[in-house]
């Protein structure tokens, strides 16, 4: 990266692997990684600690927050990278991977995880959603996901009091999340 190409990146360990694209307006916090074949969109934060694996799509004005992931993927050719579409907020160490698609506006609070063996329920809809076959697990435009958990039934497991992870939509945005996310904006 130069000067030239409009993209911040604040010294101190940050990386960005040929072969990747990082739109103009993309801020990069130390340390930071961008892996061969991702494509980061305008406005974007990449936060200190935070991975965007190869081929993955992070669209416009997006929060990649400190210590988050969002997968890769080279192989197997054709493969479905991670999508994470435009004024995303992703929080501090969550993951997103394989295949999965966070639409516009979603915010994923802090430690979620996404993937394909992972169950979203979705408290305001009432619906369950999660990966089938050859499709990716998509979590809905404005969701706002945290990280829960669900019972496990099997009789050792109620015995043990265990549980599993899951992710929880809670509600959607609304004015009240604009606001919280807009401080973010005002921060960088």
């Amino acid at each position: 990266m130069t000067k030239e190409s409009g993209v911040r990146i604040v010294p101190g360990g940050s990386s960005i692997r040929d072969g990747s694209y990082v739109a103009r307006g993309v801020v990069c916090m130390p340390p930071m990684f961008i892996n061969v074949g991702a494509h980061v969109d305008e406005g974007t934060m990449v936060d200190s600690h935070a991975l965007i694996g190869s081929c993955a799509q992070v669209g416009k004005n997006c929060h990649i927050s400190a210590a988050a992931q969002i997968g890769g993927v080279i192989e197997p050719v054709g493969a479905m990278p991670v999508i994470v579409e435009d004024e995303v907020m992703v929080g501090g160490n969550s993951g997103v991977y394989e295949g999965t698609i966070v639409k516009r506006r979603a915010v994923l609070g802090t430690g979620t995880v996404l993937n394909r063996s992972t169950p979203v329920y979705d408290l305001v809809k009432e619906a369950i959603y999660s990966a089938k076959d050859d499709e990716p697990l998509v979590i809905p435009e404005a969701a706002i996901v945290v990280p829960g958990s669900r019972a496990v039934t099997h009789p050792a497991g109620k015995k043990w009091g265990l549980s599993l992870y899951a992710a929880v939509i809670v509600k959607y945005r609304d004015g009240k999340t604009d606001a919280r996310v807009q401080l973010e904006d005002l921060l960088r």
